[in-house]
This record gives structure tokens, C-alpha cells and sequence, in this order.
């Protein structure tokens, strides 16, 4: 999936910009090394902007440390500057804190470069890191809601997944509907993945609101294809109608006119019980052919129930949240 983010473009354009003209105004030094700290800090969704500035705040105070003593120690020397990168890489890997190293040895070369630790240098390396990172919260206030597309894109996957299992009930019968659902689980399956991309970019974006249910809710509809795509696969081992036939093929229908979000595959549970009650109380195959005809409904039967049981287990771990928020 190709992805512009053009809300991003703007964001990084406006933010680097206002934050050097900050810090010009308080006459900062290395006023240009505020755009790249800036530029660093927009990242694409909110928690990973709170946490990455989190971490760029403690990687600074590590840097200023180190290197305070190893600049000092070592009279600002090539050497030393050797030993800061690596006793602050070391600590950055140790403390996974490595986003800010780039950005806190960009600010700490101004000290080394200038050959002596002072409390206005240090305050000046701290104020260009808090507007740069400062500027990257700002711009990131605002995140566009996706959340309608997410809701279409439900809407989208249950009536295609409707669709796949209609025809499928046909396909029990041996139409040559095949290409016809293999074209419609790729479509499926691009929409499936357009969605997902959707709802984790809203779940990382709302900082004080649970919004992992669209998550949880497209990931059991991954799950629930590749059991479509599995059974699309064995209709072709099909080669005679039988009563058990009709019986798998109304299910499949049945099954398609209740795929909505709200329903928990409960009754479609009990449903299936009662089929397979059917099924044991058939006469024994009389034919080979029936006998592996039979075999493959009953793997169609196992997998369809696999389907309902992810749906049903989807929705009983729910939590009363999520329920009152998404299904009212």
C-alpha cells in the first residue's frame, strides 16, 4: 500500500520553520540544529511521539553526562569523542533509549567543538532539544480520525465475505464459481489489510481512550479468511451432491446473512450441532466416490465452525467498554 501523508508533510514543513524562528528569537546558537531535532520529533502517531520524547529527554541528561566526563578527561580530543560514542551508545543500547542518541550527539558535538562544559552552552543544547521536541508534540495534536474509514471498511469486509460464502454454498453443488471467489478473497484480502493499517494508526493515537478493538476485530477477520480460503480449496475435491450436500450449502447461506459485526455466532453455534446430529444419522456411504465427497463436507463443516467459533470468541472477550463504545 502506497500511503501519502500529506497531514505529516505540512506538519514537518510548519513545525521545523516555527521552531527555528524560536530559536532566533531567543538568539540561540546552532539555531539550524532545532530543524533537525524537530524534524525527528513528528513522529506518525501520538504515543510514539509522547514516548519517543520521553526517551530523547533521558538519552540528553545520559549524553550531558558522559560527556562531561569523557570530554573533560580526555581535553576534548579526537579520543575523547571516540570514548563518548562509545560508552553513550553502550548506555543508549542498555537503556533502550537509542532514539535520542543521533539527536544528543548532535547537540553534544556544540560542546565538544567548543572545548569547554558551561552552564549557558548546556542551556542552550537543552532549550534547542525542548523546541524541537516540543514542536514535534505541537504539530502532532492533531491526528485526522480515521475511524469512518474503518467503519466502511467493516461494512465492506462483512457483505464480501457474505458474497465469498453464498457462492460457495453454489460451489457445494459443483458450479464453476471458482475464479469468481478467488477473485473475491484477493479483494477481500486488500481491503482486510487496508483496514488493519487503519486501526492501528487510531489505536496509536488516542492516548486515554481504548481503541484496540478495530484492531482485535480485523485480525479475527485475517483469521477467519485463511479458513475461507482453505475451504475454497477443497470444494474442488467435491464431485457428487448428497443430502449432506444441501445441508452444508443452507448453513453456508445461513452462515453469509449473519456475518454483521454485533453477532456473536451463538445461535449459528447450536446450529451447527444440530447438523452434525443430522450428519451421524445418515446411512453410511455406499461408493468411494461418496465416501470422500462426504469426507470433504465434513472438513468444510469443521472449518466453518472454526470460523464461528473465532467470532464467538471474539466477541465474549469483549469488555464492557468496548461493548458499550462499538456496539451501541
Amino acid at each position: 500500500m502506497n500511503h501519502i501523508d500529506y497531514a505529516k508533510i505540512i506538519k514537518i514543513t510548519l513545525g521545523c520553520c516555527i521552531a527555528f524562528i524560536l530559536a532566533e528569537t531567543f538568539q540561540l546558537n546552532y539555531s539550524t540544529s532545532v530543524i533537525t531535532i524537530t524534524l525527528l520529533s513528528i513522529m506518525n502517531t501520538k504515543k510514539e511521539t509522547y514516548l519517543v520524547a520521553g526517551k530523547r529527554i533521558l538519552a540528553f541528561l545520559a549524553a550531558v553526562l558522559i560527556g562531561s566526563i569523557t570530554f573533560h578527561l580526555l581535553r576534548y580530543s579526537l579520543l575523547s569523542l571516540a570514548a563518548y560514542l562509545l560508552l553513550y551508545h553502550f548506555v543508549c543500547q542498555l537503556g533502550k533509549i537509542t532514539e535520542g542518541f543521533s539527536m544528543s550527539t548532535v547537540l553534544m558535538l556544540h560542546v565538544w567543538k567548543g572545548k569547554a562544559i558551561t552552564l549557558p552552552l548546556l542551556s542552550n543544547e537543552l532549550s534547542l532539544m525542548l523546541i524541537g521536541i516540543s514542536m514535534g508534540i505541537v504539530m502532532n495534536l492533531y491526528m485526522p480520525s480515521r475511524i469512518e474509514r474503518i467503519r466502511t471498511a467493516q461494512r465492506d469486509i462483512e457483505v464480501k465475505m457474505s458474497q465469498i460464502l453464498f457462492e460457495m454454498s453454489r460451489a457445494v453443488f459443483q458450479e464453476d464459481v471458482s475464479t469468481s471467489i478467488q477473485k473475491k478473497l484477493e479483494e477481500l484480502e486488500a481491503l482486510v489489510a487496508e483496514a488493519l493499517f487503519h486501526a492501528q494508526y487510531t489505536e496509536k493515537n488516542f492516548i486515554f481512550r481504548d481503541m484496540s478493538y478495530y484492531v482485535s476485530y480485523i485480525k479475527m477477520r485475517m483469521d477467519q479468511i485463511q479458513l475461507l480460503k482453505r475451504i475454497h480449496q477443497n470444494l474442488p475435491r467435491l464431485q457428487e451432491s448428497y443430502m449432506q450436500t444441501n445441508l452444508v450449502s443452507k448453513f453456508m447461506r445461513i452462515t453469509a446473512i449473519s456475518m454483521d459485526e454485533y453477532n456473536n455466532a451463538s445461535d449459528l453455534l447450536d446450529y451447527l450441532s444440530t447438523l452434525r446430529k443430522k450428519f451421524k444419522a445418515t446411512p453410511l456411504p455406499s461408493s468411494r466416490q461418496e465416501f470422500e465427497s462426504r469426507a470433504v463436507l465434513y472438513e468444510i463443516v469443521n472449518e466453518l465452525q472454526e470460523l464461528l467459533i473465532l467470532k464467538h470468541n471474539f466477541s465474549t472477550k469483549l469488555t464492557a467498554y468496548q461493548i458499550e463504545t462499538f456496539w451501541q
